[in-house]
């Protein structure tokens, strides 16, 4: 199977609104009008208009299709059809900031194809999985609440728009990471069906083989699973979780990316770790992000020792998780303004991942700890609650009784 053709799948049946546009007509309006990012006096109405109608559409998925072209309608050329007049200079802009091979996201009331209002958040980022500079991906998260809900609601919802753009920057690494599972399948029926045509068949090793596909087939459920979890937008919701069965999730998701970094990995799980009283999604969002953000340091950083270690273990009745990494530190002026919304020392960063971080964190009744020294990594640890019967099950009381 082919890697474009596997990205091609993954960008199809992804459960977020996904198109791929074409910049090269705004590249060359921006040149030709000398557009500025930084300034607000080039976006005057008519630059405006010309920005928004000049990217167009290349391809779209099919929870796009749902709303930008109703079944049974031709595709649009262009996005500017749903994005109302009060948005497009935003929009616009974003576009600009593409260009510059920056990231951008908003929120506002969208319209769809059947002209019906509805609350969204829009992220664009470049498309990774071509080698085409001016080919990026917008993505479309339709927003369960109006704008303007409970801080709750909008923590759920930016949390969740967070998520999907995450999940889109790393379409790559997930896709290489689903397709050695399935590669492994089809080589294993392959081998299977060759020593079944023999004169005498060697079932010994047709089972052998067997074994192997029900283990890849599982591993690649349980990758898939693990996203599925991701690109949900379910309210939060606390439960009892299994921390180490959490992290594993996590390391599926990073795996690909961690081996295409050279980073080494150690997870360490303290014995007899009881459940954790959180939401699993949310929670599983924190981990990805500070392990995608500690690996991506170490990468950027030149660091010698690319080590990457996460820790879970229990203290007075709280399981303390850390993530750390061996890279260049955090630098103090970074440091105070890291967990702000919007602001990102990535080229491409949007700048919500640890600010969205702290905040699902600070949801749990916790904070986001950073200890940082250069040249030395940093560790990222948050404390988290321990499910509602644990001191139940840990009692001699209760032992008794059973």
């Amino acid at each position: 199977m082919e890697s474009g053709n596997l990205s091609r799948g993954a960008f199809s049946l992804a459960p977020l609104a996904m198109v791929r546009l074409d910049l090269r007509k705004t590249r060359d309006l921006v040149a030709d009008w000398s557009i500025p990012l930084e300034s607000d006096r080039s976006y005057d109405h008519a630059c405006v208009c010309a920005l928004t109608n000049s990217a167009d559409i290349l391809d779209l998925n099919s929870a796009a299709q749902s709303i930008i072209a109703l079944d049974g309608k031709a595709r649009p050329d262009r996005l500017s059809h749903i994005i109302p007049e009060k948005l497009q200079k935003t929009f616009a802009k974003g576009l600009v900031a593409l260009l510059q091979g920056k990231s951008f996201s908003m929120e506002g009331t969208v319209k769809s194809a059947d002209g019906a209002d509805f609350p969204a958040h829009i992220a664009g980022w470049t498309d990774i999985q071509t080698h085409e500079r001016d080919q990026i991906i917008i993505g479309i998260t339709k927003l369960d609440h109006p704008l303007g809900s409970n801080n709750t609601d909008i923590l759920a919802d930016l949390a969740h728009a967070a998520r999907i753009s995450m999940l889109g920057e790393m379409t790559a690494s997930i896709s290489h990471e689903v397709n050695q599972p399935l590669g492994s399948i089809v080589t294993s029926a392959e081998a299977g069906l060759r020593w079944l045509s023999h004169d005498k068949p060697d079932l010994e090793e047709v089972r052998s083989l067997l074994e192997r596909i029900v283990a890849s087939g599982r591993r690649a459920g349980n990758i898939i699973s693990a996203l599925k979890g991701l690109a949900r937008n379910a309210k939060p919701e606390r439960e009892t979780v299994d921390i180490a069965g959490l992290i594993d999730e996590a390391v599926l998701i990073l795996r690909s990316d961690l081996n295409r970094r050279q980073i080494g990995l150690r997870v360490e799980i303290a014995p007899d770790l009881p459940p954790a009283w959180i939401d699993r999604t949310q929670v599983l969002q924190v981990i990805v992000n500070l392990v995608s953000n500690a690996a991506q340091a170490m990468s950027d950083g030149q660091a010698w020792n690319r080590t990457l270690a996460i820790r879970a273990r229990e203290n007075r009745q709280k399981i303390v998780l850390e993530v750390e990494d061996s890279g260049p530190g955090v630098d103090p002026q970074v440091r105070e303004r890291l967990f702000e919304s919007f602001y990102t020392t990535k080229p491409t960063g949007i700048g919500m991942g640890l600010a969205i971080c702290r905040s699902i964190i600070e949801a749990h009744d916790s904070k986001i700890e950073l200890q940082s020294s250069p040249y030395l990594g940093a560790r990222f640890s948050f404390t988290l609650a321990t499910g509602p019967d644990a001191d139940t099950a840990a009692s001699p009381d209760s032992t008794d009784a059973a």
